[in-house]
């Protein structure tokens, strides 16, 4: 119970009212039993002598004997007894209207004495007062202490819990917000709509609270931008290492192949002594090296971050036709036709060397991976660039990584049906720095690469 109280503010503030209440309430009742009784013992002493005096002046004008009915209403009103006696100590008139048999004589009283002159000779008059009224009123409020406990414990009581939970219940709703705070739980405010220091503090942490809550957000946006950042770069990094690792393989083969014909001739081994026809073919494999080579610093240049393009105004529409005159001797050899629908006059502002290469390597592709009388279609209209080539379909696993370098759909990568698997990859970088997408769907005649300008 104790630790009950301890951990409770609105016990301990009901405790302490109740407490402050009923010790107010007993002091103030105690001055109460002490200075009534003698307040109003001073008033009937008053009250008496005054009345006493101006008895004895009335039987100094009238009489005694004239004066009766005053002596009488004196005893009465002042529950006296009233004694007259001439100058021979003898008693010539006695009056006593006091309750003798409930006469308390515990009780205060005083007594008066005067002398005055009637027909020439002197008398006595005595008067003792009772002051029962004081020790009655007293009495009185001895009786009433039970009742005025009662009263007491009430209204201390219910004084203790309107103040208890005046004080204490915006305390505890401010003590449950704060341990909700604990939690980072910013989805509440505090309702205490008070103007003194109570609803500056309730004021105040719905103001941190709300500060807080954005700080939150914006620490958590910043947190989630730098775990993007961080899973970027190790992407970044994954690639750049798939990048080198499939650029090791890419060369090594070739270099294998030109160090064994080269070592062949300088031995004179078997068909190697004809070293003109093996030289010719070292030629090729060192001019194949140099495109693979001259491929990889095109893409490693459009990777880096201080790659920047050279923009001007372009017409597209003599790009493509150009592009187009360009491989139609290779798709002749192969007995292909080409279909160009291309709508005049398309701009699109860009780097026009750059562009004119990635329709080049797409165009170049479609050739090199048709069958013999294929038909690829170019199209340029709508601010759609699209090619599509017929006699050929690619696996979903394959059209998910063409984009990929090194990436070949012919996985013997044979140098006498493909390139370098590079061409699509640069394709990709020099449209995404133009911020162009670009797809690659299987149709029903063939594959078409599509780019959206």
């Amino acid at each position: 119970m104790r630790k009950k109280i301890s951990e409770s503010i609105q016990a301990k503030t009901f405790i302490s009212m109740l407490a402050l209440l009923v010790v107010c309430c007993v002091i103030i009742y105690g001055m109460v039993m002490v200075f009534l009784p003698r307040n109003y013992h001073s008033q009937l002493e008053g009250q008496v002598t005054s009345d006493f005096y101006d008895l004895v002046e009335e039987l100094e004008r009238n009489g005694w004997e004239a004066s009766s009915q005053s002596l009488m209403e004196f005893s009465m009103s002042n529950n006296a007894s009233v004694d007259i006696a001439d100058a021979n100590g003898n008693s010539v008139f006695s009056v006593n209207y006091a309750n003798m048999e409930n006469l308390d004589l515990s009780a205060p009283s005083m007594s008066c004495w005067a002398s005055f002159r009637q027909g020439g000779q002197t008398y006595q008059l005595f008067s003792n007062a009772s002051l029962v009224a004081v020790s009655q009123s007293y009495d009185l409020l001895l009786k009433l202490i039970p009742f005025i406990a009662g009263v007491i414990v009430l209204i201390s009581v219910i004084g203790a819990v309107v103040c208890s939970r005046y004080y204490s219940r915006p305390l505890v709703s401010i003590s449950n917000v704060a341990k909700r705070m604990t939690t980072l739980d910013m989805t509440w405010k505090c309702e205490v709509n008070r103007k003194d220091e109570i609803g500056v503090l309730a004021a105040s942490l719905n103001e941190m609270a709300r500060r807080l809550s954005s700080t939150m957000e914006r620490l958590q946006a910043a947190n989630e931008q730098l775990q993007q950042d961080i899973e970027r770069e190790r992407e970044q990094e994954k690639q750049r290492i798939d990048f080198f690792t499939a650029v090791s393989h890419e060369l090594k083969t070739p270099i294998a192949i030109l160090k064994g014909e080269l070592e062949g001739m300088l031995y004179q081994v078997g068909e190697y002594k004809d070293r003109d026809a093996y030289l010719r073919h070292c030629l090729k494999i060192t001019d194949d090296m140099g495109k693979i080579v001259k491929e990889i610093l095109m893409a490693a240049r459009m990777g880096g971050s201080d790659f920047q393009l050279s923009c001007s105004d372009l017409d597209l529409s003599p790009m493509a036709e150009r592009v187009c005159r360009k491989i139609m001797g290779r798709m002749e050899d192969k007995g292909m036709d080409l279909t160009m629908d291309i709508q005049p006059e398309v701009h699109y502002r860009g780097d026009g060397r750059l562009l004119e290469m990635a329709m080049d390597n797409v165009l170049s592709n479609a050739v090199i991976y048709s069958p013999a009388g294929a038909r690829v279609t170019v199209s340029l209209k709508n601010s759609l660039f699209s090619v599509e080539n017929s006699g050929v379909h690619l696996p979903e696993e394959d059209l998910k990584q063409i984009f990929e370098p090194f990436y070949r759909p012919d996985k013997s990568r044979n140098r006498n049906s493909g390139g370098s698997g590079l061409g699509l990859y640069i394709t990709k970088m020099i449209l995404e720095h133009h911020g162009i997408d670009c797809c690659m769907e299987n149709t029903e005649a063939g594959v078409r690469f599509t780019a959206f300008l």
